[in-house]
C-alpha cells in the first residue's frame, strides 16, 4: 500500500465518527422527505413536526393588518403533539385565531391563560385535536398543536394590527421570523419575568430545539405585503431580502419575494418613502353606535432652530458577550469610529464593554481630544465577543458613576438584547437613570426589539435598529443629529365640545428630531370637537389647534379600536413593571389587563386563545410531544446557544474532537511506517 493510499485509508477512518455526533442530539443518516428533521434525544428517536408560514400583510396608510397562516404537518407514523415558538412585533395586537382541519373551520375562544390551558389539556387528554396560543413576552409567543395525526395538516390562521413606524420620513414595516437565544443571570432581582429560565447560561425561550440552516426547510416562509399609502410612493427597498414589486395603482403596491418563499432565519424588513406633502398632524377615526376611538398622529417640523451647545458626558456602551461575536460586533465596532469621530471639543466620553462583567478603557470620563479618540479607537479594535450577557453590569457601570457637572449625560446602547431577565433591566434603568438619556441601538438580523425599546422608553430616549447589510456609520450620524436634546418636549392633548376618556399613551414621550407620536382616545359621542395638541419646541411654547368631526359610524379604521385597547395593555404593563409598585398594584394591573384581553379579545400574558375540535381522532390521547425546530439566526454565532439546544447538529462536539484528534495522530504515526 503506497502513502495515497494509506492516506485515504486513515481519512476514511475519520468519517463515520464525524458524522456519528453525540448520541444525544445526532442527525439521522438518511435523508428525510420535504425538510423533515429527525434526531435522538436520549436515545430515543424523535420526529420534528414540519411548519409552512404564510404572511399576507395590508398596510393602509400606517397601520398593518396581518393575516399569518401556520401549517402543521405530522411526517411520523404516529400522534404528535407539537409546540412552535415564534415572534410576533412587539406591539402586535392579536386579535383572532382559528384552527383549520380539511373542511373544518374552529373559531378560537379568548380566555384566561389558566383555563385555556385547563381546556386545551383536556381536549390533549381525549384525543381531540386543539390549538392553543400562548404569550411569553410582548414579542415571543408560542403555539400549541394537540393530537396532530400521522400525514395529518393543520392550519392555525392568525390575525393582529399594529402601527407601521416612520423615522427620519421612512417606513419601515417589520415582519419578525425568529427568536434568538436568551441569556439569564444567575442573580435576578426583579419579579414578575415572564417565565423561568435556568439561570447562568444561554437560554432559548420555551426551549425551542435548534437546527442549522442546512437541515431546515428553506421555504418554509412566504411572504405578501399589500400597500395602501393613499398617496404616491417615491421610493421602496429591503435590505433583509430580495423582493418583486408590482405597480398596483397610485400608492399601491403588491411585494413579493423575488424567491418565492425563504428560510425563517432573520428578519424581514420593507423600507419605503412617500411623495406626497408632509402633514404636519393627521387625524383617522373608528366608530360604532356613537362611540369611536380617535386617532391623532402628529409629525413636528424636520428641524428647530439651533439651540446653545450643551457639554455632554458620552457614555458608550458595547455588548461583547457570545451572540455579539463575528459580524454584530463588528457592525457595532464600525458605528464607534463614526460616533466617536462626531464628538465635538466640549465633550468627554467613556467606553464601557460588557459580557460576564464590565470594563472600560479609562477610569474616568476623557475629554473628546485627537489623542484620546485615537486611544478610544484601539480600545474598540481590542474587543472580541464571549461569554454571557450580563447586561446590568453594563448599565450600573454606566449610570452609577457621578455625573460629569455642568454636562448632560447621555448613553449609547450597543446590543442584540438577547437577554431573559427584561424587567430587571428595565427597571434597573429607571432606578439609576438620574438626569440622564438612553439611546438603544440594536444590532442584528433578529434583535430583541421590546427589551431595547423598553430600554429607550425608560431611558427618555430612542431605539433605532441596524442590521449588519445597513451603514452603521449613517446610523452614528443621524443619532449626532438628535443627541443633545429632544425636539418636542412637554406634549399634552387638551379638547373642547366633546367626552373624550383614556388616552393612550397614558405618558406622553419627548420627541427627537424625525420621530412622530400617535395618541389614541375613546369619545362617547358623536360631533364636532375642537382638539389641541401643546409643547415646547426648542424651549418655546407651541400649539397646533385641530378641528374634527366624530362620526357615529365608521368602519375605514377598524383597526384603531385594537390598537386603542393594546396601547392601554401596554400602559398597564409599563405600570407593572415600575420598582416603586407593590404586590397589590400589580394584582390591580393583571386584573385590569384580563378585563382588556377578554373585553377585547386580545392575547396578553395572562389571556390565551384556544380552538378544540368536537371529535376525538386519538381515542388513547398517546403522542409524542416534539418542538418545531427553528434555525440558527443568521449571522449569530454558536457561542450564544446552549449546546444541548442543537438539534440534528452535524457539528462535533467537544468530545468528538478529542476523540478525531486522536485518530489523527495514529494515522499520522501509521504512515510514517516504512
Amino acid at each position: 500500500m503506497n502513502k495515497i493510499e494509506k492516506m485515504v485509508f486513515a481519512l476514511v477512518l475519520l468519517l463515520p465518527l464525524s458524522a456519528a455526533g453525540d448520541p444525544a442530539t445526532a442527525i439521522q443518516d438518511d435523508p428525510l422527505p420535504g425538510g423533515m428533521i429527525e434526531g435522538e434525544i436520549d436515545g430515543r428517536v424523535v420526529t420534528c413536526p414540519l411548519l409552512k408560514t404564510d404572511m399576507k400583510a395590508y398596510i393602509h396608510g400606517d397601520v398593518a393588518t396581518v393575516e399569518l397562516t401556520q401549517t402543521f404537518t405530522n411526517p411520523h407514523e404516529k400522534p404528535m403533539h407539537a409546540r412552535y415558538v415564534f415572534p410576533l412585533p412587539p406591539d402586535a395586537a392579536v386579535y383572532a385565531m382559528r384552527m383549520r382541519i380539511g373542511q373544518r373551520v374552529i373559531e378560537a375562544q379568548i380566555k384566561r391563560k389558566e383555563e385555556a390551558e385547563q381546556v386545551f389539556e383536556q381536549a390533549k387528554a381525549e384525543g381531540k385535536q386543539a390549538a392553543l396560543l400562548t404569550q411569553h413576552r410582548p414579542d415571543v409567543f408560542t403555539q400549541q398543536v394537540a393530537n396532530l395525526m400521522p400525514g395529518d395538516r393543520i392550519l392555525i390562521e392568525l390575525r393582529y394590527a399594529h402601527a407601521v413606524p416612520k423615522r427620519d420620513g421612512v417606513f419601515r414595516y417589520h415582519f419578525p421570523m425568529v427568536v434568538g437565544p436568551r441569556y439569564v443571570p444567575e442573580k435576578r432581582g426583579a419579579e414578575g419575568e415572564p417565565e423561568p429560565l435556568e439561570l447562568g447560561q444561554w437560554n432559548l425561550p420555551a426551549s425551542a430545539p435548534v437546527a442549522p440552516p442546512d437541515s431546515v426547510d428553506p421555504e418554509r416562509v412566504g411572504i405578501e405585503v399589500h400597500l395602501d399609502a393613499g398617496m404616491p410612493v417615491r421610493w421602496m427597498d429591503s435590505n433583509s431580502h430580495v423582493i418583486d414589486v408590482h405597480e398596483k395603482g397610485v400608492g399601491k403596491r403588491l411585494i413579493r419575494l423575488a424567491a418565492g418563499r425563504t428560510i425563517d432565519n432573520q428578519d424581514f424588513v420593507l423600507a419605503y418613502a412617500l411623495a406626497g406633502k408632509k402633514v404636519t398632524a393627521g387625524v383617522t377615526t373608528w366608530a360604532r353606535n356613537g362611540k369611536g376611538v380617535l386617532s391623532v398622529l402628529i409629525e413636528p417640523p424636520a428641524r428647530a432652530a439651533a439651540s446653545k451647545i450643551t457639554p455632554r458626558e458620552m457614555v458608550f456602551v458595547l455588548d461583547c458577550s457570545g451572540s455579539m461575536h463575528g459580524v454584530p460586533l463588528d457592525t457595532s465596532k464600525r458605528f464607534m469610529r463614526q460616533a466617536l469621530a462626531n464628538l465635538r471639543p466640549t465633550d468627554r466620553f467613556r467606553i464601557i464593554r460588557f459580557s460576564h462583567t464590565a470594563s472600560g478603557f479609562a477610569e474616568t470620563p476623557l475629554p473628546a481630544t485627537e489623542k484620546n479618540i485615537r486611544r478610544g479607537l484601539e480600545f474598540i479594535d481590542s474587543l472580541s465577543g464571549s461569554g454571557g450577557t450580563e447586561m446590568t453590569t453594563g448599565i450600573r457601570a454606566a449610570l452609577d458613576p457621578k455625573p460629569v457637572p455642568g454636562a448632560l449625560r447621555i448613553v449609547v446602547f450597543l446590543t442584540d438584547g438577547y437577554v431573559g431577565n427584561d424587567a430587571d433591566i428595565v427597571r434597573l434603568i429607571r432606578q439609576r437613570r438620574g438626569t440622564a438619556r438612553l439611546f438603544s441601538f440594536g444590532i442584528g438580523n433578529a434583535v430583541n426589539r421590546y427589551l431595547l425599546s423598553e430600554m429607550a422608553r425608560a431611558g427618555r430616549g430612542a431605539a433605532r435598529f441596524v442590521r449588519p447589510e445597513e451603514d452603521p456609520e449613517k446610523a452614528a450620524d443621524q443619532l449626532a443629529e438628535r443627541l443633545d436634546a429632544p425636539y418636542l418636549t412637554d406634549v399634552r392633548l387638551a379638547w373642547e365640545g366633546a367626552s373624550f376618556s383614556d388616552p393612550t399613551p397614558a405618558r406622553l414621550p419627548d420627541l427627537f428630531m424625525g420621530e412622530r407620536l400617535r395618541i389614541l382616545v375613546r369619545y362617547d359621542e358623536p360631533g364636532a370637537a375642537r382638539l389641541t395638541v401643546h409643547g415646547r419646541i426648542a424651549g418655546k411654547a407651541v400649539q397646533l389647534p385641530l378641528e374634527v368631526e366624530l362620526p357615529a359610524d365608521d368602519p375605514s379604521g377598524q383597526a384603531l379600536d385594537v390598537l386603542w385597547a393594546r396601547g392601554q395593555i401596554e400602559d398597564r404593563m409599563i405600570d407593572f413593571m415600575d420598582p416603586a409598585a407593590g404586590q397589590d398594584r400589580r394584582e390591580k394591573l393583571e386584573e385590569e389587563v384580563i378585563v382588556l384581553g377578554l373585553e377585547h379579545k386580545l392575547v396578553t400574558r395572562w389571556t390565551s386563545f384556544v380552538a378544540v375540535a368536537r371529535e376525538a381522532v386519538n381515542p388513547s390521547g398517546q403522542a409524542d410531544d416534539a418542538d418545531v425546530a427553528v434555525p440558527q439566526v443568521k449571522g449569530v454565532s454558536h457561542l450564544a446557544y446552549p449546546q444541548k439546544a442543537f438539534f440534528g447538529s452535524s457539528v462535533p462536539e467537544p468530545e468528538q474532537w478529542a476523540a478525531i484528534g486522536l485518530l489523527m495522530l495514529l494515522a499520522l504515526l501509521w504512515l510514517r511506517r516504512p
